[in-house]
């Protein structure tokens, strides 16, 4: 019985099917990090790009 149980474990132990969706969870983690710190760093810019966007917009209206 206890053998049963071992072969069960170790089966279990070697599939590597599941490997790759791990690895693509993970590479997508990390792409979404990457965007989130990117966003952060030019968060400044991008505002004042549309500040001045708006600026030009109101000061073109009559």
């Amino acid at each position: 019985m206890i053998t049963y149980y071992y072969l069960i474990l170790k089966s279990y132990m070697e599939r590597e099917e599941g490997q790759d969706l791990i690895e693509y969870a993970l590479i997508a983690g990390l792409l979404a990090l990457a965007a989130v710190v990117a966003l952060g760093a030019l968060g400044g810019s991008i505002q004042s790009m549309w500040d001045a966007l708006a600026t030009a917009v109101e000061d073109a209206m009559p």
